[in-house]
């Protein structure tokens, strides 16, 4: 999982089927240029990756409601 912080300071959650290595470049990718990333140490588990329909290499934002 990947915080990113928006150039208006809006707080993201971003979901990235990754390993941690890969994640924040990935997410990078995704997102404007100047937008922060910083890791979030919790990983999801492959269950729930499966549950989120997420492919290997996938990132999307992730929308709490």
């Amino acid at each position: 999982m990947v915080r990113v912080i928006t150039d208006d300071g809006e707080v993201q959650l971003w979901l990235a089927a990754t390993t941690q290595d890969q994640a924040l470049d990935l997410v990078l990718d995704a997102i404007p240029e100047g937008w922060a990333v910083s890791l979030i140490q919790r990983q999801l588990a492959a269950e729930h990756v499966l549950m989120l329909n997420m492919v290997l290499g996938e990132v999307r934002r992730h929308h709490v409601s």
